[in-house]
């Protein structure tokens, strides 16, 4: 009887740990699909100095989106104003990680004025996107202000 006793733990412990989901894990990275502004280095989003720049896209997942971020904008040249108020205006109006949480879809639309008076350079912002896996993707928004 105790080896009948001892093969059930037994079987029951091994069925226990043999149980994970039944579906491998994730592997494919989330998506970033942007209509505006450009994620073209070769042909930036042109704008003056006061004009609104439109983001406007999707970020997608095969299972569930955790987190999106947008990072600081970044410029080729020296010109912190524009810096300062393009990302007072971002932090506000940018989704949160929240607004992505559990989801395979979400639609990110949101509108910033630039500084009037901003120098003439080019800008990058980039947008991060990560899964329920922790996969990342990344794309990279270029912004010519002239």
């Amino acid at each position: 009887m105790k080896i009948f006793n001892y093969a059930l733990i037994l079987f029951f412990t091994l069925a226990l740990f043999s149980c994970g989901g039944g579906g491998g894990s994730d592997k494919t990275a989330p998506s970033i699909n942007f209509t505006s502004p450009s994620t073209s280095a070769s042909a930036p989003t042109t704008i003056t100095s006061g004009q609104t720049v439109t983001f406007s896209g999707t970020v997608s997942d095969n299972k569930e989106l955790k987190s999106i971020t947008f990072t600081s904008l970044t410029e080729t040249k020296s010109v912190n104003d524009f810096i300062q108020d393009f990302n007072e205006q971002l932090n506000s109006k940018k989704p949160n990680s929240a607004a992505v949480l559990d989801k395979e879809t979400y639609s990110v639309s949101f509108s910033i004025e630039t500084l009037g008076g901003a120098p003439a350079a080019d800008y990058t912002l980039t947008c991060t996107v990560i899964d329920n896996s922790d996969i990342p993707t990344t794309k990279t928004f270029y912004i010519k202000v002239e």
